[in-house]
């Protein structure tokens, strides 16, 4: 086959319209930026990568109604965005129209337009810069947010300044037994709550700063998750109602011992929510479990049995949301959890290469399945990644 073959009627088709090809150029290379610096004679050129391949179209149009095809072309070129063109020299793609058309017709040459116009193939879906939000630090402000909302409603509820030793006490008491989950973990804060009891706002503050270290204390966020769930359950600490024949002291001791068993409740509940978006997730299945603990807990703060004030409720809210929408997103870019059974023992080596195409990953059957041998994992169901 020549090249005569090959190349055909010699045409340019698009949305409609025959255009008679009389050249066509175009410019390939590569996009290069120099640079020259003083006092040194060789240039250092950057190579950026291949330059986009403009095709120069030049044509004509001719024939008894060759007008008519003018105005059609005319109206073909200002449409908007990519079109199809078949060209004879270098095949059917889609392109965009990058600089103006010209149309030219002459009084000498009549029954007859030329034409010359510059396209860009643009075969590719358009890709767009995409912006997307930061979810985990929307997360984290929100959650500092809602800890000085709880930190105010705190130090307002707890007016203790007049109450006798033994209602100091009582209400110390039942600040240790709220936090008793994290006594054996972090160590120290029996101490600083019976030195801090009688100040709200350094008192306050000491339960935050504790409750905000159970995150570090663990390897594996599965454990963290466990002390939060105790920790804003219902079953931590006890809320009383306040009788209404009851003493002004006896009212203060309760409303003091209720807002402190809120306070733990609400920031543990926060905590776990903050940490969520800093934690990374082996499996969907795991960022799920995350999700609906931290939806559970901060549901139960804000229709539990203490209910925040209005402010502080609208921050919970907001943290919420923005802890669900950081896990939702990332949780659908993981892999799920799904089961396999292999038809007979095997290598780890040999079962990740199978369902991965990468041996490498035999790490991950291993551990995640507790396996002996590596070298002989057994012919039971084991739990592995989708991908």
């Amino acid at each position: 086959m020549s090249w005569r073959d090959r190349i055909g009627d010699g045409v340019a088709v698009f949305r409609g319209v025959i255009l008679y090809l009389e050249r066509g150029s175009i410019s390939p290379g590569r996009r290069v930026q120099v640079h020259e610096y003083p006092l040194r004679d060789e240039p250092y050129v950057e190579d950026l990568g291949r330059k986009a391949r403009p095709w120069q179209i030049t044509g004509y149009l001719l024939g008894e109604d060759y007008d008519v095809e003018r105005n059609q072309l005319a109206d073909a070129l200002e449409l908007p965005g990519a079109f199809e063109i078949r060209h004879s020299y270098y095949g059917t793609h889609r392109v965009v129209l990058i600089d103006d058309p010209r149309i030219t017709e002459t009084t000498r040459e009549g029954g007859m337009a030329r034409v010359s116009f510059t396209v860009l193939r643009a075969d590719d879906a358009p890709r767009y810069p995409l912006a997307v939000a930061d979810t985990q630090q929307v997360v984290g402000a929100a959650a500092e947010s809602s800890r000085l909302a709880i930190l105010d409603e705190f130090i307002a509820a707890y007016e203790i300044v007049e109450l006798a030793v033994d209602r100091v006490e009582a209400i110390e008491a039942t600040i240790l037994g709220a936090i008793s989950e994290i006594e054996g973990i972090i160590g120290g804060v029996t101490g600083t709550i019976s030195r801090l009891i009688r100040t709200p706002a350094e008192l306050g503050a000491a339960i935050l700063s504790s409750i905000g270290q159970i995150k570090n204390m663990f390897g594996e966020p599965g454990r963290a998750l466990g002390v939060y769930r105790a920790m804003f359950g219902t079953d931590n600490g006890q809320v009383a109602s306040v009788p209404p024949s009851a003493p002004a002291p006896q009212a203060t001791q309760i409303r003091a011992q209720n807002a402190a068993v809120a306070l733990v409740r609400r920031a543990s509940a926060i905590e776990l929510a903050a940490a969520s978006a800093e934690w990374r997730y082996p499996t969907r299945e795991a960022a799920s479990e995350t999700l609906e603990a931290v939806h559970l807990g901060i549901t139960e703060q804000i229709s539990g049995s203490v209910p925040p004030l209005p402010q502080t409720t609208q921050r919970l809210v907001s943290l919420r949301a923005a802890a669900v929408q950081d896990l939702r997103r990332r949780g659908t870019a993981l892999p799920s959890l799904k089961y396999y059974t292999p038809g007979a023992r095997l290598p780890a080596l040999v079962l990740a290469h199978r369902l991965y195409g990468d041996a490498r990953r035999d790490g991950d059957i291993i551990s995640r399945n507790r396996v002996r041998h590596p070298g002989d994992v057994p012919a039971d169901r084991l739990e592995v990644l989708s991908e």
